[in-house]
């Protein structure tokens, strides 16, 4: 059995900057970082005698002989794209729901992409991992969305992430541990009770910015990826700097608001965390619903939970690694 295990991702700034219908003529970066829930894909490959060639298991079990039979979109064309030819009995996992904002569908490709080439001896690098991930998403599935959830799940860690056209750079944040620790001891996510499709919050979104009505906000929301990198790096008092983050965190959530009509709504807008002590926060993900991300003092985290309830109060820390697949023999 062959297992993949992706991490899921916390987008801090930026997030609307990464959609090829903007970086493709101007600058887009995200300051963001993986956390330690994940996405793993058990794979087992079946004897050739097997009754049926693939069995699929996730929110519902396939059971079918052909590939182009799979109603999963992203094994039926990973598998297409890749001539897979042998049995394999294929399951899924995950620590958090899908489609709450956490990067969770990149993830599942990512890892699926990763699964397939480790079983037959090939090791891409992060880079060609990402890339792969974005054309199946981009290209082959022809799915509206972004290009950093696929770079934080092959790469991982604290990172600033620069799109220019049809390249991407990489920008590791440096922070000494004290800083770091702070930074993690600070993080919870809030679940909002929704769940969304991504692509169909952003379709209003991607005409925006097509027309140039969201210019002045992403470009603003891509100078503030600086400026946090900044903060989160600068020397000085850890407790101060993740103050002034969490503060540019509710800005960046007040420009994204004005990206698109699905990205808010009554019930996120209600999530007043500030009101129970958190120095700011805002959405993950593209809108509509999932997660909600706040900095607070860590002594004020168990009044969230009275406020909210323990099922929908998450700790979570930052991660340094990509996704990865182990062999249990």
């Amino acid at each position: 059995m062959w297992i993949s295990r992706t991490p899921l991702r916390a987008s801090f700034l930026g997030g609307g900057t990464d959609y090829p219908s903007y970086f493709h003529s101007n600058p887009g970066a995200v300051l963001g970082g993986t956390i330690d829930k994940y996405v793993y894909i058990q794979a087992l490959p079946m004897s050739p005698i097997a009754e049926q060639k693939f069995r699929v298991t996730y929110r519902t079990t396939e059971s079918v002989d052909r590939i182009e039979d799979i109603r999963h979109p992203v094994i039926r064309e990973s598998l297409r794209s890749y001539d897979w030819t042998s049995p394999l009995n294929i399951a899924t996992m995950s620590d958090l729901p899908g489609s709450t904002g956490l990067g969770s569908s990149s993830a599942f490709t990512v890892g699926f992409i990763n699964l397939l080439h480790r079983m037959r001896g090939i090791e891409l690098t992060r880079y060609e991992l990402a890339r792969q991930a974005i054309h199946m998403e981009q290209d082959i599935l022809k799915e509206n969305g972004g290009a950093q959830d696929q770079i934080h799940a092959a790469f991982g860690g604290l990172a600033r992430y620069e799109f220019a056209g049809d390249t991407f750079t990489i920008e590791p944040l440096r922070l000494a541990t004290n800083r770091l620790s702070f930074l993690n001891a600070s993080l919870l996510l809030v679940y909002t009770g929704e769940q969304r499709s991504a692509s169909v919050v952003l379709e209003n979104q991607e005409k925006r910015n097509k027309s140039g009505a969201n210019e002045s906000y992403l470009r603003e929301m891509y100078e503030m990826t600086r400026v946090g990198a900044s903060i989160l790096e600068a020397d000085g008092d850890d407790r101060a700097a993740i103050v002034r983050f969490a503060e540019l965190l509710d800005h960046g959530w007040k420009l994204k608001r004005k990206l698109g009509t699905a990205v808010s709504n009554t019930t996120i807008d209600n999530l007043h965390g500030k009101e129970l002590g958190a120095w700011g926060g805002k959405l993950l993900g593209a809108g509509g619903g999932g997660f909600v991300l706040f900095l607070a003092d860590p002594e004020v985290h168990g009044v969230f939970i009275e406020r909210f309830g323990a099922e929908r109060v998450i700790p979570v820390s930052l991660t340094n690694g990509g996704s990865t697949v182990s062999n249990i023999l």
